[in-house]
């Protein structure tokens, strides 16, 4: 059996890890606009929670990149 490249281990990794956060803050912004389409007045507290959710999503991407360039 072939061994295979660590640097295409360690690049499917990034990119599949950075698929789920994509996919997250896509729908967090879907979420927000529609939110803010059906009540205007709410536009303020619907931003500053999005703004949140998609910071805590892009964590998971950070923890990723933790992981995947300090192992060997």
């Amino acid at each position: 059996m072939t061994e295979v490249d660590p640097a295409l281990i360690k690049g499917l990794t990034i990119g599949l890890g950075a698929l789920g956060p994509a996919i997250g803050v896509a729908l967090i912004g879907a979420a927000a606009v529609t939110a803010i389409g059906r009540n205007p007045e709410v536009q303020g507290k619907v931003l500053s929670t999005a703004f949140i959710m998609a910071g805590l999503v892009d964590a998971v991407l950070a923890f990723v990149l933790l992981i995947v360039f300090t192992t060997s």
